[in-house]
């Protein structure tokens, strides 16, 4: 779709601020997030949209990512968005200690695992992190979301501590390493995005078929 309203001085500052090109730039005309402009957002392979309205801590924020984030009150979320179609690897690692999966993404996977284990910044407090499959996509930020979704009833909710600072335990699911595989060949079916270079490291599989626990629910809890 093409950019219906001219950026003004305040948005074209806020986009040169945080390195946003126009080409991923959808102009939401003066509407809310819907899943009809998720939809459109999705179609035109565009990952933030301007000019939206509905932010309840500020109404001068009118940048949304495609789930309807405003980007302005969270600007971390920003270069998640910007990778959406970025060319990189999606990858599955399991850590027997923990009995958790972690889907993540990388430019470079092959010192990734050192990264996830090294004692300054252990993955989840973790520090025995198996890289267990690879795989290459010219949509790596749109694969990281999906996946997210997909695997959410299986979030782990664990929290530990990196760099002295308390972090959550994003990308963990407690889920078996078939599962999240599942994944990864819906994605392929479903969404029809092309995956290389994949590499599987299949004789360790049988020791990261982890219970599959979906997250229980505030009411289930009570």
């Amino acid at each position: 779709m093409i950019i219906k309203n001219p950026l003004n001085k305040e948005q074209k500052d806020f986009m040169k601020k945080h390195q946003i090109p126009e080409d991923l730039l959808f102009d939401a005309n003066g509407e809310g997030f819907s899943e009809e402009l998720k939809q459109n957002m999705s179609e035109a392979n565009k990952v933030l949209a301007y000019n939206a309205v509905g932010c309840e801590t500020n109404a001068d924020y009118n940048f949304i990512n495609i789930e309807g984030d405003f980007v302005q009150a969270d600007t971390d979320k920003i270069p998640f968005a910007l990778r959406t179609y970025k060319t990189g690897y999606i990858y599955i690692a399991g850590s027997i200690k923990a009995h958790l999966i972690k889907v993540g993404s990388s430019n470079e996977v092959k010192d990734r695992i050192k990264s996830l284990n090294i004692s300054t910044a252990k993955s989840g407090g973790y520090d025995d992190w198996e890289l267990l499959l690879q795989a290459k996509t010219t949509t790596l930020g749109k694969v990281e979301r999906l996946f997210q979704q997909k695997l959410a009833d299986y979030k782990s909710s664990a929290q530990y501590e990196k760099h002295g600072k308390i972090q959550n335990g994003g990308e963990l699911y407690r889920c078996s390493y078939n599962k999240a595989k599942e994944v990864l060949t819906a994605l392929e079916e479903e969404e029809k995005i092309e995956f290389t270079q994949i590499n599987e490291k299949r004789h360790l599989l049988s020791e990261y078929q982890f219970k599959n626990l979906k997250v229980k629910s505030a009411a289930s809890a009570v």
